[in-house]
């Protein structure tokens, strides 16, 4: 008689999560979304194309690598920029609905979709890749200026601006995607683990933030600058060598000379080229102040930005006091004028009755 087979022994996994990246129709954030299609992928965040299952309708889902997603402090910091951004409401930014953390999977911020391409899968895949400006690149920029001066007004400075974090839908517009949270990654990821990782943007960096100042609106409107450089080039205005001193030291070739040795026919406006060097200057006080200075060189005649007033910044109610908090207020003058009124209706209902007694 054989002897009882041994059970097979159950190892159980360490809970945490999951060092796997996602993949097409897993279903991730407690049964809500299913994954599609893979986006877009960087150095420790990919963005997939998911249905949201509950809405049923198409949203962005943002991962972290599982390095990021793993780390305490940096999601923390991320935390932190994903509730500032997602204050931001304009329509040409891309809204943030939510973040989504559980224990065994990776976390993800849950983003609106936009049905179009970036502005740099658009350069790519033109002929020659260059995208014109009157046609195309000028109501682009004017809605990027009003969402950046949006932004920029509620305290919050994008800080990786470039071709591939501008989206344009359908209809034709510019959606600014990405508001910080990249950028809130990398700083984490430099702070705790004392490395400089500025892979992929620092060709559109001031040089300023490559220092590690405090962010500031021109560190933007810089960016803008060096993006539009590309767009209309094909090149960034430092793309070779040691881009972090050329940045630093070096002026950038005039957009139209390096036009004219790429051998380029792409008509610029001379007072658009102008706006374009003028964005890359290396001290921002020489700068554009704002983003909405950017706009109004290239429209003069559009008009200054409407000015809202936040609400944590608007003064208290006064408060009435106890046992009279619906008890209207009036001046002195006000009683004055009542007790006037009150004397000559006396004085008509007088005469009104003198006249009616003395009638025979």
């Amino acid at each position: 008689m054989s002897a009882d087979p041994q059970p097979t022994p159950v190892v159980i996994a360490p809970s945490g999560p999951p060092t796997t990246s996602p993949q097409p129709n897993q279903i991730v954030g407690n049964g809500r979304y299913t994954l599609r299609w893979l986006l877009g992928e960087g150095g420790k965040c990919m963005v997939w194309q998911a249905q949201d299952e509950r809405l049923n309708e198409t949203v962005a889902l943002k991962f972290l690598s599982s390095e990021a997603g793993t780390d305490p402090r940096m999601l923390h910091e991320l935390r932190k920029e994903a509730l500032r951004a997602r204050r931001l409401a304009h329509q040409n930014i891309v809204q943030l609905y939510d973040m989504y953390e559980a224990p065994d999977e990776l976390p993800f911020m849950i983003m609106e979709f936009v049905d179009g391409g970036s502005l740099h899968t658009r350069r790519v895949q033109a002929k020659p890749q260059i995208l014109r400006w009157e046609e195309f690149l000028k109501p682009l920029t004017l809605q990027l200026c009003h969402a950046l001066e949006h932004a920029h007004s509620e305290g919050l400075v994008h800080r990786d601006l470039k071709p591939a974090n501008v989206m344009v839908d359908s209809r034709g517009r510019a959606k600014l995607t990405d508001f910080g949270i990249s950028a809130a990654v990398n700083d984490a990821y430099t702070t705790i683990l004392g490395l400089r990782d500025t892979r992929g943007t620092v060709t559109f960096m001031s040089p300023q933030q490559m220092d590690g100042e405090p962010p500031h609106p021109t560190d933007d409107v810089y960016a803008l600058g060096a993006t539009l450089y590309e767009l209309l080039t094909s090149r960034a205005p430092f793309f070779t060598g040691d881009i972090a001193h050329q940045v630093r030291q070096v002026p950038p070739q005039p957009i139209q000379a390096c036009q004219q040795e790429l051998k380029i026919d792409n008509p610029i406006p001379p007072n658009v080229s102008a706006l374009i060097m003028a964005c890359l200057r290396k001290n921002p006080a020489e700068r554009p102040p704002s983003a909405w200075e950017v706009a109004k060189h290239i429209d003069p005649t559009i008009g200054d930005p409407l000015v809202t007033i936040r609400v944590e910044h608007a003064p208290p109610m006064p408060t009435a006091p106890q046992g009279r908090a619906n008890s209207p207020t009036f001046s002195r003058e006000f009683y004055i004028v009542m007790a006037i009124l009150v004397v000559l209706l006396g004085m008509a209902c007088a005469i009104l009755y003198y006249v009616t007694k003395v009638q025979p």
